[in-house]
């Protein structure tokens, strides 16, 4: 497998990790107020999660490089 073909492997499991993480109400993404979900909107075909939320970084960076060592580990 070219580098390229596994880069664009490894974009879309992070990607689909993050939505995933977004979609169990992990602790990564949260709303802004209260247990507000329903006004975060996401959408896995664009990419895209909006709405009033918090990140919590960390946690975004440590589900990326989760994903990152498992899928190395499945190569």
């Amino acid at each position: 497998m070219d580098s390229k073909t596994y880069n664009k492997d490894l974009r879309k499991a992070c990607v689909k990790a993050v939505f995933d993480e977004f979609a169990e109400h992990g602790d990564m993404i949260r709303p802004q107020y209260a247990e507000q979900w329903d006004e975060i909107y996401a959408n896995r075909f664009l990419g895209h999660i909006t709405g009033p939320m918090d990140i919590d970084v960390t946690d975004l960076v440590d589900v990326i490089i989760d994903t990152i060592a498992k899928e190395a580990a499945q190569k």
